[in-house]
């Protein structure tokens, strides 16, 4: 696939993105059809054009293939299996070593006094190209044989951003109105009598965009070699902000650099305590999650679509059994399927404190805001790292939460009991 095709692809793809949140105007953005219609045509119109563009590159590089079949370029069957090779997804590692700014590092090499690599921005894997063995000055080349089979790719376990719809923005803030006020005035109104007045107050509500980044000292023997500095961004840099995020989304505090997380938000549904409900002594933890869920449809008029629980309290109802001591879940002898409970995804993680859930309406409650992707940079000026022939491997990202119903989420408690 050409650069320029990909580039058109992804252009007609941010573009639908952006009119699709216009057309579902998150965080009540357009108070009028007329408003949201006209922020809507000119985005039609775009991935009108951005669709053409793709279309006439479609041809051209169907009659590449073409002619390069004809021409003994290549047949047709290697054709194929060169776009079977562009199909593997790419990492942050392997965006990092065949970033333009790792290779001018690796060809003026790593003697001398500080140096930096620059910034590097790293998206999320992206499902072009693939990394062959550097040669020639570490060009990256795309004619590696191809293997039979496909070696899948492995997908990492669901965390809290996954639950929220994700935007970009190029804004340091992000901001958007939340109604504070709702007066329903509405009745019956004898034939000239006073109509009755309703109501509406908003209150403005600005998220700024908060980072989060780490670094981690490699020796400039391992940045030279580029696979093990690939495997090595992969396995530990990303991760670690990744854990960081996750972490931030959920318990931030919103003291210093923190950004407000979800639990720590104003607004958010009553909690509900197992052991309270009417017949308190046959509550269990499977009945106060479902309580919650039935809370946020009452009074939020939403749907949850997630419970995020700690290991050990979805351990507690994996593992209830019913008086005959059978298991309400699958089982041991059954093949896991994704994790669901009352419908709803769950998601086991450590973040969330012990004994506890949350119940939310994540697809419509909030949203997480990201400006641009990873960065990731290298220099040796840290600290006597020249000196130790050492590198440092910063990785950074900025994001914001942005939660418009607080009200769609809630915490259940004790659910292992007393």
């Amino acid at each position: 696939m050409s650069t320029k095709l990909k580039e058109a692809q992804d252009k007609v793809r941010e573009l639908s993105q952006k009119a699709l949140a216009v057309a579902e105007n998150h965080g009540g953005l357009y108070k009028s059809f007329a408003e949201q219609k006209a922020a809507l045509d000119p985005l039609e119109a775009d991935i009108k054009t951005a669709t053409e563009e793709v279309q006439n590159l479609e041809e051209i590089e169907a009659k590449r293939k073409q002619f390069a079949a004809s021409a003994g370029g290549g047949s047709l069957d290697n054709a194929a299996a060169d776009e079977r090779s562009e199909a593997v997804a790419k990492s942050f590692g392997q965006q990092f070593v065949e970033s333009a700014a790792y290779k001018s590092l690796i060809e003026r090499g790593l003697k001398g006094s500080n140096w930096a690599s620059g910034d590097v921005e790293l998206k999320a894997p992206l499902l072009e190209g693939t990394v062959g063995a550097p040669g020639g000055g570490y060009q990256v080349s795309n004619q590696a044989a191809v293997q039979s089979g496909i070696v899948e790719q492995r997908f990492r376990q669901l965390t809290i951003a996954d639950l929220f719809p994700s935007g970009n923005t190029t804004s340091p803030l992000i901001r958007y109105l939340v109604e504070s006020v709702v007066t329903n005035g509405a009745a019956a109104v004898l034939e000239g009598g006073v109509k009755p007045e309703s109501a509406l107050a908003f209150t403005k509500v600005d998220e700024v965009l908060h980072k989060i980044a780490t670094f981690l000292p490699i020796s400039d023997e391992m940045l030279e070699d580029w696979a093990q500095a690939l495997s090595y961004i992969d396995a530990r840099l990303t991760l670690f902000v990744k854990l960081a995020e996750e972490a931030q989304l959920l318990n931030g505090d919103g003291t210093g650099a923190n950004l407000v997380g979800l639990l720590n938000r104003p607004g958010l549904a009553p909690a509900v305590v197992r052991g309270t409900a009417p017949s308190a002594a046959d509550d269990n933890a499977m009945d106060a999650i479902y309580r919650q869920i039935t809370r946020i449809r009452t009074t939020q008029f939403l749907e949850p679509d997630a419970v995020v629980i700690d290991p050990l309290g979805w351990e507690g109802i994996v593992l209830s059994k019913n008086e005959m001591g059978a298991y309400y879940a699958a089982g041991p002898f059954v093949q896991e399927a994704t994790p669901s409970l009352w419908g709803k995804r769950v998601v086991s993680t450590p973040a969330i404190a012990e004994n506890t859930a949350l119940v939310g309406a994540f697809a419509q409650g909030g949203q997480v805001f990201r400006k641009g992707g990873i960065t990731v940079e290298a220099s040796n000026s840290h600290a006597d790292y020249f000196q130790k022939n050492l590198t440092a491997l910063r990785a950074e990202e900025r994001l914001a939460l942005a939660v418009y119903r607080p009200g769609a989420f809630g915490q259940v408690t004790n659910l292992q009991g007393a």
